[in-house]
């Protein structure tokens, strides 16, 4: 791949991820804006019409902490499409070299900082968190 097509592809890839981003902030808005008309026009009705009506708009606004995550991931996947396509670039304009950061990741173990930073890339993929009973034991190690 030359570096005008690894260019090009990754212009492509974020602006497909832009577009993403954006349609799901407006889809998220529309939800939410529609959730809180449907909220006040429930304060109208009788109690017991509004307190179900209001469990189910407390469960709407509640899944909508999925926008918040989603846009977690798509910086992510931004992340990666960059580092991709400086490393493609890089690759392809200069000789490899090749750097052993061990010490920096070792100082970073040390310092507690490796698994803050972590932390910045949102959320775990399915599969790879801890399970509720593995932080568990570790908050019973404690004790």
């Amino acid at each position: 791949m030359t570096v005008d097509t690894a260019a090009s592809t990754s212009e492509r890839a974020r602006a497909e991820i832009e577009a993403i981003d954006s349609e799901l902030q407006l889809a998220f808005d529309r939800i939410l804006g529609a959730a809180e008309r449907v909220a006040v026009a429930a304060e109208t009705l009788g109690v017991e019409h509004a307190s179900s009506i209001q469990a189910a708009l407390t469960d709407i606004f509640e899944a909508s902490s999925v926008r918040d995550i989603a846009g977690q991931r798509l910086s992510a996947v931004r992340q990666a499409v960059d580092h991709l396509t400086d490393g493609e670039t890089a690759s392809q304009s200069r000789p490899e070299r090749k750097r052993d950061k061990s010490s920096k990741i070792e100082e970073k173990q040390d310092h507690g900082s490796a698994s803050e930073s972590g932390l910045l890339n949102g959320p775990q993929l399915p599969g790879a968190a801890r399970t509720q009973t593995e932080v568990d034991a570790l908050f019973d190690k404690l004790d």
